[in-house]
């Protein structure tokens, strides 16, 4: 930014939250080059650090305060009350610098959800402009028909600021996996971005398809952008309250700037039309509390004093559970513990600069499934049962589970997800045998009936928020994680996987009865770091934070655009998601400045 905007304290829009969307919606906003923009930032700019930039280098960031917020649950009443670790990204580009990469969609059924839950213009149709919007799908010929897949230009982006491409490495199991699944009745999808995400599918990753290296919100949306002279980037920035006056005429609250710390002083930016929370599912509703928005009782308990009375916010918490399913392979068989080999690792380093090829080039997934209930539960009807005793605190939380016993009957949404991954996937009182190279299964619920909170722990920014997953608070979650496990075992025990397997060892032969399986559950399930949901995109009267326009509701110019605004979990890995939200909610922006 040129140094006539440095010392402005006054912007158009103020962003707080440079992550996933926030850099999404700043690099939109300042195509206009009369409208100015402020982001604010908490971490750094990390984006070209070797283990940020490096796909195979994803797992070390893990818990890394540099770079991973790494919030903590409150202890889990249902999981043994241990505390699940939550990561977060951490610095310009969000959680989109520490994920794994994948990069798809959910179901077209769920997307219209959103719409059927109150947000009118929010469905499957609408978001695939946006989808297409934000990335380059880059796919060769012989990508084609290594993998079997089609590309249908109807679904796929072309111009998009994202790179979206599919593996340069793959593992051993890659299509055993797939071949076995398909003896098991579980259909190959060609294209899982099409609106039908369901089946076995080769996955997209979030890479460029030269550099191989990961496409974050940072490299993709910021740096193009960040000479701009309209666009003022601070990291280091804390956001600790957003400044709000009320209006008598019209009875709104308008949103007049952000408090920050920044380097231990505390400093204001103002904006001129509006603020843009991007702080994501955690923080968001935390910066809203401590803003005097949300529900009174809450407030009234950390003596914050209430300027909106809004229900709704830090409620509606989903993500994704899962558990890991690991067993011995044959050591003919490559794994990631190969790298446990200093020689061998220098080699697939050398190997990646030299031809941007090998282990390090790729996401640890390259192949998904899918799976409807009907496909992997081998006694559905115990799950049905369950499901009746599920219900829900609030009428928007009723109506979103309703639907999802509906998708439970429907076998073209997915309910499990199930992946291989070529190594170890640590567990409580488990740890891999040097010299063994191990496989193991990803298996997730991807429509969760649990519903959890997220609260301010006091006063303080400073001090994380309460985040209670409330996970297997329901029979039926917990039964469904049960029978995954069980899938599990036959899944490898099936051909051509089984001549690749010596033997289970996670959760071990030992681990047999349904109880001992629900007894292990508890003290493993963890969660994929995906939540959603904790500024709802619903009706006021069914808990809602946000309206379709994405304002906060009783406010005239503060909004939310992040993935806690989506009312119901999905199908899918939610990054993908982020971005095409993120792009249409700056169109409903520019056209509200039209307007």
């Amino acid at each position: 930014m040129s140094s006539d905007l440095t010392d402005l304290k006054s912007f158009d829009y103020v962003i707080v939250g440079g992550g996933n969307a926030g850099l999404v919606a700043a690099a939109r906003l300042v195509e206009d080059p009369i409208i100015t923009v402020c982001v604010l930032e908490a971490g750094e700019d990390v984006t070209h650090l070797p283990d940020i930039i490096i796909p195979g280098l994803s797992f070390k960031n893990m818990g890394n305060p540099n770079f991973d917020w790494s919030f903590q649950s409150t202890p889990q009443v249902n999981a043994n009350d241990r505390t699940i670790h939550l990561l977060r990204g951490k610095g310009l580009g969000g959680s989109t610098i520490l994920n794994f990469m994948e990069l798809a969609r959910g179901h077209e059924e769920e997307y219209d959800a959103f719409e059927t839950l109150g947000a009118k213009g929010w469905n499957w149709k609408s978001l695939l402009e946006y989808f297409k919007k934000s990335e380059t799908f880059t796919v060769s010929s012989n990508d084609m028909e290594r993998f079997g897949a089609t590309v249908n230009p109807l679904f796929h982006g072309t111009e998009g600021p994202l790179h979206r491409t599919m593996s340069k490495w793959i593992c051993d199991a890659h299509m055993p996996f797939l071949k076995t699944l398909e003896s098991l009745g579980i259909p190959f999808n060609p294209d899982c971005s099409s609106g039908s995400n369901t089946g076995i599918f080769h996955a997209g990753h979030a890479i460029d398809p030269i550099e191989a290296s990961r496409s974050s919100s940072a490299t993709a949306y910021y740096e193009p952008v960040k000479a701009k002279r309209n666009l003022k980037v601070i990291t280091g920035a804390r956001a600790t309250q957003i400044l709000l006056k009320k209006d008598d005429v019209p009875r709104t609250v308008v949103a007049q700037g952000v408090n920050f710390i920044k380097d231990g002083k505390e400093l204001t930016v103002y904006c001129r039309k509006e603020v843009i929370i991007s702080a994501g599912t955690f923080q968001t509703p935390q910066l809203l509390e401590l803003s005097g928005i949300g529900s009174k009782a809450t407030l009234d308990k950390y003596g914050i004093p209430v300027i909106l009375d809004l229900p709704g916010v830090g409620e509606n918490l989903q993500d994704h559970f899962w558990c890991p399913f690991t067993a011995v392979m044959d050591s003919k068989y490559e794994s990631f513990e190969v790298l446990a080999n200093p020689e061998r690792a220098v080699q697939e380093m050398e190997l990646y600069e030299k031809s941007k090829s090998g282990m390090m080039s790729t996401a640890a997934s390259s192949i998904f499934a899918f799976i409807p209930p009907t496909k992997f539960l081998s006694d559905i009807d115990v799950v049905r049962s369950s499901l009746k005793s599920v219900i829900a605190s609030t009428p928007g939380q009723q109506k979103a589970i309703d639907i999802q016993k509906a998708w439970f009957e429907n076998d073209n949404i997915g309910h499990l997800e199930f992946a291989p991954f070529p190594g170890f996937m640590p567990a409580p009182g488990k740890a891999p045998v040097p010299g063994k190279h191990y496989f193991s299964l990803f298996a997730g619920l991807l429509h969760p009936f649990s519903r959890g909170t997220v609260h301010i722990n006091s006063s303080s920014i400073l001090d994380a928020p309460n985040i209670d997953l409330r996970v297997l608070d329901n029979e039926a979650d917990l039964e469904m994680m049960v029978q995954a496990i069980k899938f599990s075992r036959k899944v490898i025990r099936n051909q051509p996987l089984s001549g690749m397997i010596t033997e289970e060892v996670i959760p071990g032969p030992e681990i047999e009865s349904d109880e001992d399986i629900k007894d292990w559950i508890r003290n493993i399930i963890q969660t994929t770091f995906h939540p959603i949901g904790t500024a709802a995109m619903v009706p006021l009267e069914d808990g809602g934070v946000v309206d379709a326009e994405l304002k906060v509701y009783g406010t005239s110019n503060l909004r939310v655009v992040d993935a806690s605004i989506i009312p119901i979990q999905i199908s899918s890995h939610t990054q993908a998601t982020v971005y095409a939200i993120a792009e249409k909610a700056v169109d409903i922006i520019k056209g509200s400045m039209r307007s």
